[in-house]
């Protein structure tokens, strides 16, 4: 296999530009970057492309369908967004859920107005941990099929059925005609996020932007807002970190409901 050598080649060209999210949507593709998030793609079935270098090439398995390209590693390094590549950078098709597919059932995270894509990603592979039921990424967030997000999520983007660019008001119909409950987390929630351990399900959990929080206007359809207690001096969490704390306490209720006597 002759590899390419130019960053003009035309298939390199046209995968760098997902890199932009207006490319993105319009193609219906997205980047994916290492061997791991790369791998769990492939498993998915939705991977239509792979350009990899020599180092890697001979432990990489493409099913049949897939085109495979063998790249210098400069061509790599036009395609990778991380600083340091990892040799293999794919193109995959972009699969999203309906909301009215996702709704009423275990958990549902809901990002609102999340701006970070490394946040994005990182909280995605926490629900996926988790064992959450699905991800809602509400109009305005960030892009979860970007290639920050994606690389940050390990390869969780495609474990569990993400929603993309719907308003928190159609979830919040949605959760409501399905009998979920819509709770968010605030750092003036008059109740322990703690609680949740022992919450009925199915339940959605609102997590906000990283440096807002949510607004009043999200706060007016929620059901209920928690916290998660602060027993240090430190001011606030990152909003990662709290969705760690708040999806896994959500998550007990539906895996590992706490014996009646176990403190909380």
């Amino acid at each position: 296999m002759e590899p390419i050598t130019s960053v003009r080649n035309p298939r390199v060209r046209d995968a760098a530009a997902l890199t932009r999210r207006r490319e993105r949507r319009t193609t219906g593709r997205h980047l994916v970057e290492g061997p791991n998030a790369v791998g769990e793609a492939l498993a998915a079935g939705v991977v239509e492309e792979v350009f990899v270098t020599r180092r890697l090439v001979d432990e990489l398995a493409v099913s049949d369908g897939v085109a495979l390209h063998l790249v210098e590693d400069h061509v790599l390094e036009r395609l990778a967004d991380a600083a340091t590549p990892q040799g293999v950078v794919a193109v995959a098709r972009t699969a999203t859920a309906a909301l009215d597919e996702v709704v009423g059932h275990g958990v549902l995270v809901v990002l609102h107005e999340i701006a970070d894509p490394g946040n994005a990603g990182t909280i995605l592979r926490t629900a996926d941990a988790a064992g959450a039921d699905a991800v809602v990424f509400t109009a305005g967030s960030v892009d979860p099929f970007g290639p920050k997000a994606v690389r940050a999520a390990v390869g969780s983007t495609y474990h569990l059925p993400l929603v993309t660019d719907v308003a928190l008001d159609e979830v919040a119909a949605a959760c409501r005609t399905s009998g979920q409950p819509l709770l968010g987390l605030d750092a003036a929630g008059p109740r322990s996020v703690f609680d949740l351990s022992e919450a009925a399900v199915p339940l959605a959990l609102v997590l906000g932007n990283e440096a807002h929080g949510l607004p009043d206007t999200a706060a007016a359809r929620l059901d209920d807002v928690v916290a998660i207690p602060r027993w240090g001096r430190a001011e606030s969490l990152n909003v990662a970190a709290a969705a760690a704390i708040a999806i896994y306490a959500a998550a007990r209720a539906v895996h590992a409901p706490p014996h009646p006597s176990t403190p909380r």
